[in-house]
């Protein structure tokens, strides 16, 4: 069939379904005319009966819901919440560049070319920290559904199954009867604590694996303090996946092996805890993969923010997230609590709290001993806002309050205490809406925050010292950074016209969007995260860290790729402006020779020679 056979056969489909629209539209309209009032009435009054008892027959104890039994109140239920909840985190929605990066790893996968951030003739570079949202957004892709859409719509899903776990969690938190018999406003009482915590909303968007990680935190919680009656595997689980979504969620391996161990002599079944163990070895599967495939187990996206063990912006940066949003408060209760619960009543459960805490001091030493601090504002800290409501709520409910009137005393005090800070920054900080005005963004908030702030100048220090760093950049500056990338980038349709056979080359610091709107063209990644020579070169600074764009990249790697950039772009513009350069023509041999070439000189004390010198 030729094409104008094609066209006439699809302009009369196209008639056809015109002639059937003419004749329903009639058809509908006379058979709404002949719909009663009274009708209309009794079908919505018949609506309203029906949800009703949804809302009036709810159990108030937790415990007294069950799937089976109750589906539609649990969708209903469910359904509501996560509307609340995406209405709010839309007040905080953004795309971090980094998850751009990201997008063009699964879109160089979908291609062909595996997990690169540049296709070949360039070596595989990992510039990731985890395969397992990569493997997520690749699976999406593959049924029609592209990023960023996908990443949003995981983000916003894994976000509703970290309430999902709260939920479960305060159904089985063993607590006096006067809360149990209630433990529905228990849970809403999370929810609020969770819909006023700024980080939470941030992460239900930004495109990243946060709000995976911070789900796989709190189901590898859950099974870490489960009873009996849970099966052992899925601790072992839950661990695997967080070693794959990011490189810090190795620690959980070692942590659930003590576990499991501990499992072995409380009662579990010894044959599920030893498999268990062996499962948490299969990580080791995915790191040989990484070894063969990158020449290093470790990412180059985690090796090029190692700069030293201890690094000073550590501390500065659990402090700041611990003033915050007053995490301090809740240590109030802990010593009280602890003290009622197992020293007064002897009650078990001592080593389980012990080894949990063990666990969760481990992860933060590891990552604040080897990294630091994130340019993500807390993303490496996100599971632990609702760990810290849970922890929170089941202290007062087990045996420090003795009515609901005391707690919600309580929590509004600490609502009051942990939202001076976000709060005063936000008021601050709403009205800057460019490049200009939110680059290394520092507002101090001790002025602004009143009485409600307490530690708001310490807060203010350590901001100061984290911002100028790089590190803990606020969402905001994120969120704009991307906005005006967006604007002055082509579309990634538009930027697909640009083949790889062009061979069209374009080197930056902020490749996230630059690589998402121009798939085929090869970037030189200057911040090291992507590039294994810019990784590897010296840092910029004695004295100061710059996160994620400290590398002194030399200026001949650059050029050697015949003088450099062969696409000019003004990146913060506001306006499309991309332009084609006239350049020597880059060649297959040529890039694999700068690349030998520079990769030869990493570590060395002085450059080597293109030739051996003459005798």
């Amino acid at each position: 069939m030729n094409f104008n056979d094609r066209f006439f056969k699809l302009r009369l489909k196209l008639t056809d379904v015109k002639l059937r629209l003419k004749r329903a539209i009639p058809a509908l309209t006379a058979k709404l005319k002949s719909v009663r009032a009274d009708d209309v009435k009794h079908a919505l009054r018949s609506a309203v009966l029906g949800v009703k008892p949804l809302f009036t027959q709810t159990p108030a104890d937790l415990r007294d819901w069950t799937v089976k039994t109750d589906k539609v109140r649990f969708s209903v239920f469910f359904i509501l919440l996560s509307v609340v909840f995406v209405t709010a985190g839309s007040f905080y929605a953004f795309l971090a560049d980094d998850a751009f990066i990201t997008f063009r790893y699964v879109s160089n996968a979908v291609k062909g070319w595996g997990y690169t951030f540049n296709p070949p003739p360039f070596d595989p570079v990992s510039g990731f920290t985890g395969i397992l949202w990569m493997t997520l957004l690749r699976a999406l892709w593959m049924i029609g559904v592209q990023p960023p859409y996908s990443a949003n719509l995981m983000t916003n899903l894994f976000s509703m199954a970290q309430v999902w776990m709260c939920f479960l969690f305060i159904r089985r938190m063993a607590v006096q009867p006067v809360f149990q018999r209630k433990s529905l406003y228990l849970f809403l009482i999370v929810c609020l604590i969770l819909l006023t915590n700024k980080t939470f909303l941030e992460f239900m968007t930004s495109g990243t694996e946060a709000a995976l990680f911070n789900f796989l935190a709190l189901w590898w919680t859950f099974e870490a303090t489960s009873d009996k009656t849970r099966n052992p595997l899925w601790l072992a689980v839950s661990a695997v996946l967080l070693a794959l979504c990011r490189f810090d969620g190795v620690t959980f391996i070692p942590a659930s092996a003590v576990f499991l161990c501990a499992f072995l002599f409380t009662g579990r079944p010894k044959l599920l805890c030893l498999t268990g163990l062996v499962v948490l070895g299969t990580p080791l599967l995915y790191y040989g993969w990484l070894e063969k495939v990158y020449g290093d187990a470790v990412p180059n996206a985690v090796s090029v923010l190692f700069t030293g063990f201890f690094p000073a912006i550590g501390r500065d940066y659990a402090l700041s997230f611990v003033l915050e949003y007053a995490l301090y408060f809740w240590s109030v209760f802990f010593l009280p609590w602890a003290a009622f619960k197992f020293g007064i009543r002897r009650q078990k459960g001592f080593a389980v709290l012990f080894l949990l805490i063990l666990s969760f001091v481990a992860y933060v030493g590891v990552y604040l001993f080897a990294v630091g601090a994130d340019t993500l504002e807390y993303r490496p800290f996100g599971f632990f806002i609702p760990l810290f409501a849970l922890a929170g709520v089941k202290m007062l409910t087990e045996n420090i309050c003795r009515s609901f009137k005391g707690v919600l005393i309580i929590v509004c005090a600490y609502l009051l205490v942990g939202t001076a800070i976000p709060s005063a920054h936000a008021s601050l900080t709403k009205d800057l809406n460019t490049r200009r005005e939110t680059a290394f963004l520092y507002r101090p908030v001790a002025q602004k925050a009143g009485w409600r702030a307490f530690f708001a100048k310490q807060w203010d220090e350590a901001q100061k010292r984290l911002i100028y760093q790089g590190a803990a950049l606020r969402w905001r500056e994120h969120k704009v950074l991307t906005e005006e990338l967006l604007k002055t980038f082509p579309a990634r349709a538009d930027g697909e016209r640009v083949k790889k056979d062009a061979y069209r080359l374009f080197a930056w610091d902020f490749v996230g969007v630059a690589g998402w709107t121009l798939p085929e063209t090869f970037i030189i990644d200057l911040s090291g995260r992507s590039n294994i020579i810019a990784a590897k070169s010296p840092l910029k600074y004695e004295t100061r860290r710059l996160l994620g764009h400290e590398r002194a990249v030399p200026d001949g790697y650059v050029r050697c790729f015949n003088g450099g950039s062969n696409i000019a772009i003004d990146p913060f513009s506001g306006k499309k402006n991309l332009r084609l350069l006239r350049a020597a023509p880059l060649t297959e041999g040529r890039v694999k020779g700068c690349e030998g070439f520079w990769k030869s000189q990493i570590g060395a004390s002085k450059p080597k020679p293109l030739r051996a010198p003459l005798r």
